[in-house]
């Protein structure tokens, strides 16, 4: 791991962190049970003990209550970290093999495979995803920019950005349409192999 994704939590840190885990928990079990429609904010603050204000500042909708992701900001501080010596490919598949597997998936597959069938199957979380992956496109693209000196706004980091985003997408859809038969840090790669070669006639 890089010193990044070891950098110790603060006492605050980590009840907020702890909080917002068991929040998410029982969520999953009432919509597990319940049907994601039926659920309200409200009920998940009266299950889980907090709240419906504190699910509101720390979630700030339900669906992201799904779609939070206690490694995305470890992530994205991880590629920072090595942009100033790789590609950004070689980059991402480094930080995905470290991030993904040694911690994500040790810890949290479960959890992460609940979450995506949700992702996957409900319109309003769908359309969540979506807007965060247009938040993590500038974020890549601004990252990428100070290492490269290019410029965000242009159109190679936009495509550039684009297609590590939409190979990322893809490849979890994927790897739910499949019933997680094989790993995502596998399919991941595979996704990424094909950006790299471009799509070739063999």
């Amino acid at each position: 791991m890089t010193e990044t994704t070891m950098r110790p939590l603060g006492l605050r840190e980590r009840k907020k962190l702890k909080a917002m885990r068991h929040i998410q928990d029982v969520a999953l079990d009432l919509f597990d049970r319940d049907g994601y429609a039926h659920v309200t904010i409200e009920r998940i603050a009266a299950v889980a003990e907090v709240s419906p204000s504190s699910i509101y500042r720390y979630f700030g909708t339900k669906e992201m209550i799904i779609l939070w992701d206690e490694y995305d900001p470890i992530m994205l501080s991880a590629f920072d970290d090595k942009l100033g010596a790789k590609d950004p490919i070689t980059a991402l598949r480094e930080v995905l093999t470290e991030v993904v597997t040694a911690a994500m998936f040790d810890q949290d597959e479960r959890t992460i495979r609940r979450r995506m069938t949700y992702i996957m199957e409900e319109p309003a979380v769908r359309a969540g995803m979506n807007r965060q992956a247009d938040e993590m496109a500038l974020e890549l693209r601004n990252t990428m920019a100070r290492h490269t000196g290019r410029d965000p706004e242009g159109l190679e980091l936009r495509v550039v950005t684009a297609a590590l985003i939409s190979a990322f997408l893809e490849a979890i859809a994927y790897w739910h349409a499949t019933g997680f038969r094989d790993s995502l840090h596998t399919i991941v790669n595979g996704a990424l192999d094909v950006i790299s070669r471009g799509l070739l006639v063999e």
